[in-house]
């Protein structure tokens, strides 16, 4: 697959004192795509036939509802809720017809039937559930910002320098920038990338685990008066770290 190279903005990344610059850019990239379905995209009639079909997940839907434009809100939710009604009416029919015939002596072959309609409405509503407009919005950006990184990495000496002064990856991120990796190096590239990336994961780990083991012992009346150091906001970073959420989504 063939990506757009995205240089400024992750140039602009890994000038920003964070524990992974992709957390970053997945950040940006939500806030951009949050704006855009409740802008002049609401009357977009290709836009809305795209969000009638797929939606948004709880995540999303929460960022949407905090944008507080209730009326754009309004116009998606209803006609979603339309085409969801739509997809589920063959569900429910079936499932009430199925319901019905539970009785007399074939009651347990029908109710196999009864089964395989409730498994079908639940599969239904499951693959639904983790369908969203933003969500593949930002997974198709931060490939393209992956194939980014790498492509910098390969053929500019400053950024290599920046990679190896920055804070690491989250774990969230690491296995896509690692994907990336293998699917645009050579073996021999491939192989350099990650003997110089591994160890600054590695170092950035040791500080961070460090750094929120002092936050914790901040807590003993002994270290009270003893300055925090760089371990005052350590619980935020430690949680962007394990899970990829960036750190003002966390503070929110």
């Amino acid at each position: 697959m063939k990506y757009k190279l995205e240089t400024i903005p992750v140039w602009d990344a890994f000038k920003e004192d964070t524990e992974c610059p992709i957390c970053y850019l997945a950040e940006k990239a939500e806030e951009r795509y949050l704006k855009f379905y409740l802008g002049n995209s609401v009357m977009n009639p290709e836009t809305r036939v795209e969000v009638n079909k797929t939606g948004f997940c709880s995540h999303h839907y929460s960022g949407l509802l905090q944008m507080r434009s209730n009326h754009a809100l309004g116009l998606m939710t209803h006609t979603h809720l339309e085409k969801r009604m739509e997809l589920l009416s063959d569900h429910f029919r079936s499932l009430k017809s199925e319901a019905s015939k539970v009785s007399g002596k074939a009651a347990l072959l029908k109710s196999k039937k009864l089964s395989g309609a409730i498994k079908n409405l639940t599969e239904h509503l499951s693959e639904n559930e983790e369908k969203c407009m933003i969500c593949r919005r930002i997974e198709y950006t931060i490939q393209r910002y992956t194939f980014t990184i790498i492509h910098l990495w390969k053929t500019d000496g400053e950024f290599r320098n920046f990679i190896q002064k920055s804070n690491g990856f989250c774990f969230h991120h690491l296995p896509e920038l690692l994907k990336m990796a293998e699917e645009s190096l050579n073996p021999g590239k491939l192989g350099e990338f990650i003997e110089e990336l591994i160890p600054i994961i590695e170092k950035n780990n040791e500080r961070i685990e460090k750094e929120i083991l002092w936050f914790t012992q901040k807590f003993d009346s002994q270290n009270s008066d003893k300055p925090w150091g760089t371990s005052e906001d350590a619980h935020y970073r430690t949680v962007q770290k394990l899970t990829g959420l960036s750190n003002n989504s966390i503070k929110k």
